[in-house]
């Protein structure tokens, strides 16, 4: 038997993970962060985004997210309106701002453009497991995770609500595998859509990139959650891999 495992399909025609987004731009990273990926399971346990066991959570888990297919970015330009909050705490209004929303009030509302970025019919494979300090006090979490999964307290989305998974997000429970590395290269990979012919025809020779959470890695990225009032994240370490299509299953879709 090698580690525990939870493997996670991460399909749909939208979706965005966010790495900068704090006020009116909202962009997307190429594939999950670990802070989205433990929000989307937090919300199949049913915590809210001020729960202090989502920073548990991300303190318990090892992350791993394979690119099995990259998807497009585009950018939908919106309008918001209202007394939004500024950085400073005080309120927008038509003719500056307010320092507080009953002053903010006589006057009319704020119109700001809000750019949003999404990805489009991207598939990523996210492999979830225990840290090595957490296997003593969190033995039976996976399983826990496992069930919430499966039977979701509160709808999932990828990374906004307004991206549905195309399919169940979750996979599977898999022990055979020793780390996120061997999951990554043995779990059949979702290919080009059948309307890509050429990107299907050179799939043969494909390499997926896949990001393996590692303490000595010599990657950093600034996507591990914690909670705060402006949306922070906190650094973790993690190492690139490339993965040849060649020796992988395709998934049917």
């Amino acid at each position: 038997m090698g580690e525990p495992l939870l493997l996670l399909r991460l399909e749909g025609p939208l979706q965005s993970w966010g790495t900068r987004s704090r006020w009116d731009v909202r962009d997307t990273g190429l594939e999950p962060t670990k802070s989205g990926v433990v929000g989307l399971v937090g919300c199949a346990v049913g915590l809210r985004r001020d729960n202090p066991e989502l920073e548990s959570l991300d303190r318990a888990l090892l992350f791993g997210v394979r690119l099995d297919r990259p998807g497009v970015i585009s950018t939908d330009y919106q309008t918001v309106t209202g007394y939004h909050r500024t950085a400073a705490g005080e309120f927008k209004h038509s003719d500056g701002t307010a320092k507080t929303l009953a002053k903010a009030r006589e006057h009319a509302e704020n119109t700001i453009v809000s750019p949003r970025d999404y990805l489009h019919d991207a598939a990523f494979l996210v492999a979830l497991a225990l840290r090595p300090e957490a296997r003593k006090t969190e033995a039976d979490l996976l399983n826990r995770l496992k069930g919430h999964l499966q039977n979701p307290r509160w709808p999932l989305y990828l990374g906004r609500k307004s991206c549905v998974p195309s399919r169940p997000v979750f996979e599977r429970f898999a022990d055979e595998y020793d780390d996120l590395v061997k999951a990554f290269q043995g779990e059949p990979w979702a290919g080009p859509l059948p309307r890509d012919k050429s990107v299907r025809e050179a799939a043969t020779t494909t390499k997926l990139q896949a990001w393996v959470e590692y303490a000595d890695g010599e990657f950093e990225r600034q996507d591990a959650m914690r909670l705060n009032q402006i949306r922070f994240y906190d650094f973790r370490r993690c190492k690139r891999i490339e993965i040849d299509t060649g020796r992988l299953a395709k998934r049917i879709q």
